[in-house]
């Protein structure tokens, strides 16, 4: 379900709200009153954020020039806040390589910003085959081919100190140097820590500056990988953003990193 049928839903229980509320007419008492101000409270709330969501979800779209429809998931694409942190870095920074760990909404967005500012390429990691082609299918629509590539990426066993992970498979992606890295996947419930691999299996391939955005930071499993990134790269300059999920910024210092990293920390 896209943001407006979310809102209309909301509109909906709104309306509801307050015509159970009015049927009360004379016989309420405090205690009504009192649980009718919270309630119409909570979905006041609610609606303010569901409106400021679509307001910036369409506020990327007119920017970006993207309507003819986006590979969206209620419950698997990055919320608009996230989203936009991502296309403002690209569009300021840009890029030469972008790398990113899942596909959909992403992929779509960075490749416009790759074609606006006339440079770059995105690869991005997909195991899933359908939300591959989903991604693949939106590219073409807008013709984003040539400046995004969705890697067939199987989840595979990645060994880092001891400790075995699930992780995409790195056979297709380029020995490039990454301007940018974009963290969104792999899901959280396939394992403990699930998106921790992506530093120690891509840290010798990230450039000087690189920055490297995490979604869903404000996870309890999410913040364990946040500390332990810190505890082994000492280059990483590390910044958390209050956004819907959480986003956690990282910017590499070579100068500062430590060549000798390990995984022992887990």
């Amino acid at each position: 379900m896209g943001y407006e049928g979310m809102v209309i839903i909301l509109l909906l229980l709104i309306v509801a709200l307050l015509a159970a509320v009015l049927r009360q007419g004379f016989q309420r008492d405090a205690a009504i009153d009192a649980l009718g101000d919270q309630m119409q409270a909570r979905f006041r709330s609610e609606a303010n954020e569901l409106f400021a969501r679509l307001e910036t979800d369409r506020s990327l779209r007119d920017r970006l020039g993207l309507h003819l429809g986006l590979p969206y998931s209620h419950y698997w694409s990055a919320a608009p806040d996230f989203l936009k942190l991502i296309v403002e870095h690209a569009l300021i920074a840009k890029p030469v390589t972008i790398v990113e760990c899942s596909s959909g909404l992403t992929t779509v967005m960075l490749a416009r910003c790759c074609e606006m500012n006339g440079q770059g390429r995105l690869f991005s990691l997909e195991n899933g085959p359908d939300y591959a082609a989903r991604t693949r299918s939106a590219l073409e629509r807008y013709d984003l081919t040539a400046r995004a590539n969705v890697l067939d990426a199987p989840l595979v066993p990645h060994t880092l100190g001891g400790w075995a992970f699930q992780w995409y498979a790195l056979d297709d992606l380029p020995d490039l140097s990454i301007d940018m890295l974009v963290i969104d996947g792999p899901p959280g419930f396939i394992q403990r820590h699930s998106r921790y691999p992506a530093l120690p299996l891509l840290f010798d391939k990230l450039a000087d500056g690189c920055v490297v955005f995490m979604d869903d930071a404000a996870r309890p499993d999410e913040q364990e990988i946040i500390g332990l990134w810190k505890d082994e790269f000492p280059g990483l300059e590390h910044e958390y953003v209050d956004t819907e999920r959480g986003c956690a910024i990282f910017r590499l210092n070579r100068s500062q990193a430590d060549t000798g990293h390990s995984a022992e920390a887990l």
